[in-house]
């Protein structure tokens, strides 16, 4: 398994354009799920929790199930 992406790195690749903080459900999680950058990488929990609290990335409604948030992106000006 790969190192996990820190949150500098994390951020980095977040301020891409097009790229997604993304939350995946698996059964190799004690919590039944994991965040990657996607493109990127795997985030810790931690991790993906501080670029979610962040004023400046916001929830996309484009999850499997409604009202349930499974991706989050760097709002850009005028978005």
């Amino acid at each position: 398994m790969k190192k996990p992406l820190g949150l500098k790195k994390a951020m980095d690749l977040m301020r891409l354009p097009g790229t997604r903080l993304v939350k995946m459900f698996t059964h190799g999680s004690p919590e039944g799920f994991a965040h990657y950058v996607i493109p990127g990488g795997y985030v810790e929990p931690d991790t993906a929790d501080k670029i979610k609290a962040r004023a400046d990335v916001t929830a996309s409604k484009d999850g499997l199930f409604p009202n349930s948030d499974q991706t989050w992106r760097i709002a850009r000006e005028g978005e």
